[in-house]
């Protein structure tokens, strides 16, 4: 059976048969041709409008999709110079030449690693910042100078000064001397034998680190009688207070036999306050000056503290040591801490052999074992 294209009416079919068909089909009902139009009306329906033109539809989204696209290309281009500007301010940040960063209290002054030859600013791990080690001054010690003053003047301890220079009495420095001013706190160090770097760090509280640092050590290998600086470190409180005039050593070896404080009278039982501590030991045994100091007193108490000396200090305090046998000084007389001044008694209103001492601050009593005794 062939098929042929038609007329505007549809499909025209040559076969005679099929034409009889159709006109049966045309003559029979109308329910083809209901159906016909309902298909074709839901088509149309369907149908884009001619205005509408795929074409048409493309170009406009051709346009939409171009604008969008340039349009995240500057917001894109805008991040990107963005971040690259935060990027390059933080970078010159780090590379700003002798910037400061704190550290164990102290402004610390870093180098700049340079640029090579080429201007890249290419960096290895030999040209990272590192810190300059300690930098000292020399300062002379004008009239009416304290150390105190010095070292608030050069933003650092009084402890740094002390342990820099080696200095045992502050009371002893003199116009006119001259003394070493770090730039940073810190005391020497001199290295013993078996120390390790790590042990002195580990000792100071400080960082292995900040020792290579200060000292410029490229490696943690030491060696005995190395002169080292250890940053941040603090000298002992034995030693601050010796310098500063307020260490007191005890004036005897001896057993504590009544403390500081309300006691029991030997002799009454009566509670009366005891002002000061009772160190017993066999009579003749050395007393020593608790602190250097000059003889404020001499004299013999039968009914109290028998034979007794009284020995004035710097910064208001006194010492008195009691019940002693033998006195050895004379008054007004300078004696240095440690110096034997006297020995151990039975003398006056006492039970046994022993000394009785007592501190003073500003004629007040206190207690020597609250901080101020060290052996």
């Amino acid at each position: 059976m062939g098929i042929t294209l038609g007329s505007r009416n549809g499909i025209a079919m040559q076969n005679k048969h099929m034409k009889r068909n159709r006109s049966k089909r045309q003559t029979s009902g109308s329910k083809f041709d209901l159906l016909k139009r309902q298909t074709i009306k839901r088509w149309k329906i369907r149908t884009v409008p001619a205005r509408v033109s795929l074409g048409i539809f493309s170009r406009q989204s051709f346009r939409i999709g171009a604008a969008v696209f340039l349009l995240v290309c500057l917001v894109s281009a805008g991040i990107f110079i963005s971040v690259t500007e935060a990027a390059k301010n933080l970078m010159d940040g780090i590379a700003l030449p002798a910037e400061e960063s704190v550290i164990s209290n102290r402004l610390l002054l870093y180098s700049t690693p340079e640029m090579d030859a080429r201007g890249s600013g290419d960096i290895n791990m030999s040209e990272l910042p590192i810190l300059k080690s300690v930098q000292t001054k020399s300062y002379e010690v004008q009239k009416g100078d304290t150390l105190s003053e010095i070292a608030a003047a050069n933003s650092i301890d009084v402890g740094t000064l002390i342990s820099f220079n080696k200095i045992e009495n502050v009371r002893r420095l003199r116009a006119g001397s001259s003394i070493m001013v770090p730039d940073l706190d810190g005391i020497p160090y001199t290295v013993k034998a078996g120390d390790s770097l790590e042990g002195i760090a580990s000792k100071y509280k400080v960082t292995l680190e900040s020792i290579l640092d200060a000292n410029d050590l490229q490696t943690a290998v030491i060696k005995q009688g190395q002169k080292l600086f250890i940053p941040g470190a603090s000298i002992s409180e034995y030693d601050y207070r010796k310098a500063m005039g307020t260490l007191f050593v005890y004036p005897v070896y001896g057993h504590l036999t009544s403390g500081y404080g309300y006691r029991n009278d030997p002799f009454t039982g009566v509670k009366r306050m005891h002002y000061g501590v009772d160190l017993a030991n066999q009579t003749g045994t050395a007393v020593k000056a608790s602190m250097e100091g000059t003889v404020a007193a001499i004299g013999n108490q039968p009914n109290g503290y028998g034979k007794y000396v009284v020995l004035k200090h710097g910064q208001g305090y006194q010492t008195l040591y009691g019940h002693m046998s033998t006195i050895m000084v004379r008054m007004n007389q300078y004696v240095y801490q440690g110096q034997k001044i006297g020995e151990v008694g039975n003398s006056g209103r006492s039970t046994g052999p022993h000394l009785h001492f007592s501190l003073y601050k500003n004629n007040i009593p206190i207690n020597p074992l609250g901080g101020y005794l060290y052996k």
